[in-house]
């Protein structure tokens, strides 16, 4: 084991003199304050500057290595944003993370890493230590994009990486720091077995024939995801016993058989909640219910209430959703089904227009930040059990420092998302509809991209997807002939004179109308440019705004010919006329994620049911999951 603590050293490489001997390398980054710890510099994304450490490997070049870290953010300005620590091992980020510790409270974060997972170099298993700055921010005196080498009056810059160290002052500096006050490492840590989240009592184990029964059974049932009778354990013991006779050790034995385990289809696949044996479907149940809820197997919980056959239980379901949501591990659930329903998959871009290329500086956090609004958002209706009008309309949204400062809200800390009020005055409002992630999507490096946001919007909001577009469709083009100087409106008749183009383009072109207040940024805007021109950026091909500005022309209709002219007025008649709409495509979406397969007739007609039973209740979405999961479609597919 390897271990030093860094709050009394001045010189961390002779505080590690002990791990060199061992066997260890460094490439130490940061300074040292004696009583404080190792001060680590913040960097902008794309520095690759780092504090690494290399440890060597045990033999095998397998096994575990366990890392832990006690780490505290320091800085000296308000306004600065928390720093976030970068953690890779051998190559593999395993960790990005905001440091909201203190001196006096510090975080301790502990990491187990597989070895045959990561890299192992020449010089041993790389850990990488760096501080990121994710969130563009200004503090009085210092000029944030000064990259010059003449000296700045009053302090030093976080981009001026080249100042005298030992003339700096902590309290002058900038950025923010992370203070790494101890470090361990385990390059042969051996994990307890079973895990203690397993609850079971199996133990004490030794080199025998019990012992190696006793585990298998445990490991089986685990795997399989319900308990396994003797007779379906005899072959992965009977391939233990005959690795013991040609002389293997009882864990590497085991260890086979284990292996052999996790081959079965009963550990590949899923069964059926339809299976004719009650026990079979009870366990099935429950790992429908897991992997769906939390996207693992069943806790303990969920195999007690499945031995004892209650799985069936409308109240028994009811309790075992809120329970499995409100668990952290719901992210499994959240994050899954909304980038599926969505397409959230899709790129984010957010475009320096002076230099012509996407902004990478803060680029990458705004963009992680802006999808995750739409997930925490959509987790926060399920969760509270909030009306489905919500998804469209609402005087909230999810928020961090990063988002606010994107969409002009002020008093907004840190990096984690939390529930936000919006101002009266904001035109957005609430919904997924005005987040910026969503809209900023639908752009794909260019203006006005109506086309795109009201397909999208038929088929993910509107449950009624346009059918595939011909073959050998001509595009657009701005620049060309008559088609020079012509607002976006007028370039679009074409699709309606066009008889291949008009079936589908009738309804999206006047539904995308809708967002036209949102830029490429997916930010609200009160003007356009009056007409476009064929550009380029980063290489492709895209609409450049030309000539003066107007007011945004959002004038358009929904597919039923309800006709709008701002953005609110299309959320208004939205919500009067399309909420079943949106409401069976939720429940279509939560059908193909439970299940796996489309909803067919049958289906159909049981979430109409559903429907119509939560209408008076204007469709909570948490009351809609728990009716998918009583469902037919769920327990007897």
């Amino acid at each position: 084991m390897f271990h030093a603590d860094l709050r009394e050293a001045t010189d961390v490489r002779k505080s590690l003199d002990a791990w060199v001997e061992l066997g260890a390398a460094s490439k130490m980054r940061g300074f040292a304050v004696p009583g404080v710890g190792l001060h680590l510099d913040a960097k902008w994304l794309g520095d690759r500057d780092e504090l690494e450490i290399y440890m060597p490997p045990p033999a095998t070049g397998r096994g575990l290595l366990r890392l832990t870290l006690v780490v505290a953010a320091r800085k000296y300005f308000e306004g600065v944003p928390h720093p976030h620590l970068w953690v890779d091992v051998g190559g593999k980020d395993v960790d990005y993370r905001e440091i909201t510790g203190t001196l006096e409270q510090p975080q301790e974060l502990v990491y187990v890493v597989q070895l045959e997972d990561v890299g192992i170099g020449s010089k041993g298993v790389k850990i990488g230590l760096s501080n990121k700055v994710e969130t563009p921010y200004g503090v009085e005196g210092f000029a944030n994009e000064d990259k010059s080498k003449e000296p700045i009056p009053g302090g030093a810059s976080l981009f001026r990486p080249d100042y005298d160290r030992k003339e700096r002052l902590l309290d002058k500096h900038p950025a923010p720091f992370i203070v790494l006050q101890s470090i361990r490492v385990e390059p042969n840590f051996v994990a307890a077995w079973p895990p203690a989240e397993w609850e079971s009592i199996s133990g004490p184990f030794t080199d025998d024939l019990e012992s190696a029964k006793r585990l298998l059974a445990l490991w089986t049932e685990r795997a399989w995801r319900r308990p396994a009778e003797d007779a379906e354990r005899e072959r992965f013991l009977a391939l233990y016993q005959r690795l013991r006779e040609r002389e293997f050790s009882f864990d590497e034995a085991l260890k086979a058989a284990f292996h052999s385990v996790l081959l079965t289809p009963t550990f590949r696949f899923l069964p059926s909640p339809a299976d004719e044996d009650e026990g079979i479907a009870q366990h099935a149940i429950a790992s429908r219910l897991s992997f769906m809820l939390w996207g693992g197997p069943p806790d303990p919980q969920l195999r007690r209430l499945a031995a004892a056959g209650k799985l069936r239980d409308p109240r028994v379901l009811d309790e075992q959703v809120d329970r499995l949501l409100a668990d952290p591990r719901s992210d499994g659930f959240f994050r899954p089904f909304v980038m599926q329903w969505l397409e959230l998959e899709q790129p984010i871009t957010v475009v320096q227009d002076h230099i012509g290329k996407q902004d990478f500086r803060f680029g990458r956090h705004l963009k992680a930040s802006m999808k995750e609004e739409t997930i925490s958002y959509i987790a926060q209706l399920f969760i509270e059990n909030r009306p489905a009008q919500e998804l469209i309309d609402s005087d909230w949204t999810m928020m961090n420092q990063i988002l606010a400062h994107h969409y002009g809200y002020d008093e907004i800390e840190g990096a984690h998302l939390r529930k936000v009020e919006l101002r009266r005055d904001d035109p957005r409002g609430g919904g997924i509809l005005s987040h910026a992630g969503v809209q900023s999507m639908l752009c794909w490096m260019g203006d006005n991209w109506v086309i795109y946001r009201g397909a999208w919007a038929l088929r993910h909001i509107l449950d009624d997807p346009p059918p595939p577009p011909p073959l050998e469709v001509p595009e657009l083009d701005p620049s060309a002939g008559d088609n020079r100087g012509k607002t976006f409106k007028e370039l679009l008749m074409q699709h309606q004179e066009n008889a291949q183009c008009a079936v589908c383009h009738k309804s999206m072109d006047p539904l995308g109308f809708a967002f036209q207040n949102f830029d490429v940024g997916g930010r609200w805007r009160d003007v356009e440019f009056d007409s476009y021109t064929w550009g380029g950026l980063d290489g492709k091909k895209v609409w450049n705004g030309a000539g003066k500005s107007r007011p945004v022309d959002a004038v358009g209709h929904l597919p039923r010919g309800e006709e709008f002219a701002t953005f609110a007025e299309f959320k208004e008649a939205f919500l009067q006329h399309y909420m079943p709409d949106l409401t069976r495509g939720v429940m279509k979406n939560l059908i193909i994620y439970a299940a796996g397969r489309e909803p067919d007739v049958v289906v159909l007609a049981e979430i109409r049911a559903i429907m119509k039973e939560q209408e008076p209740q204007a469709y909570p979405l948490g009351n809609l999951l728990k009716a998918v999961i009583r469902s037919q479609a769920f327990l007897n597919p």
